[in-house]
């Protein structure tokens, strides 16, 4: 199972719900933990929590017109 948003296969566009903007993914969640997550398993993070559920994704979403981020959870296919 991959991720769609990970692996380039499906594009997301998500509006801003502050100020109607595009927002951009910012890439996984789990990358902005510490200083060392990126380099750790993908699948030692879910939400937050050390989890075996292995299929869904969590990617950060941010503004970049007013800087508002929020989170994204994707289906593995």
């Amino acid at each position: 199972m991959v991720c769609p948003l990970c692996n380039g296969l499906t594009p997301v566009r998500k509006k801003c719900p502050v100020c109607q903007g595009e927002m951009i993914d910012a890439g996984l969640l789990q990358d902005y933990y510490d200083n060392y997550s990126a380099y750790l398993e993908q699948d030692i993070y879910r939400d937050g929590y050390r989890s075996s559920d292995q299929a869904h994704c969590v990617h950060l979403f941010a503004c970049p017109r007013c800087h508002f981020d929020t989170t994204l959870v994707v289906d593995k296919k």
